[in-house]
């Protein structure tokens, strides 16, 4: 069900020129994230956030690239400007793993044996429009 009020919540979003960025988590653990992204000063892949946190049974969403310039923020650069664009996710438990995401080398769909203790967890790239999806189950 949360995942259906995600896609309906991106669809809507879809008619603005923002690309927005949903997070659903889930599983029983929580889940770390890094996401890439671009923008008009910085090619495909070459913005890295901080990593944050996505806990257990939560979601997170933000309205677009420029969201993350203060919280969690970048590790390689100033504020992303505008022109920008969601490109990958790395994520994992206490350290990251799998690269989610059609661009930086990923894929779209992942299964992380063991991702979440000895649950296997499964995370989705969703493009919705110009909005994304990604979720943990």
């Amino acid at each position: 069900m949360k995942k259906l009020v995600m896609v309906a919540c991106c669809s809507l979003l879809a008619l603005s020129s923002r690309a927005a960025l949903f997070i659903t988590n889930n599983t029983g653990c929580d889940v770390y994230v890094l996401i890439q992204a671009h923008d008009a000063n910085h090619g495909t892949c070459l913005m890295q956030s901080n990593r944050f946190l996505v806990a257990a049974g939560t979601s997170q969403a933000y309205n677009n690239v420029t969201s993350l310039n203060t919280s969690p923020g970048w590790q390689n650069g100033p504020a992303v400007v505008a022109g920008s664009g969601w490109d990958s996710a790395l994520f994992g438990g206490a350290s990251l793993g799998g690269n989610l995401g059609p661009n930086c080398g990923g894929t779209t769909s992942i299964t992380i044996v063991n991702g979440c203790g000895t649950s296997t967890v499964q995370a989705d790239w969703t493009a919705i429009g110009a909005n994304t999806l990604i979720d943990f189950n």
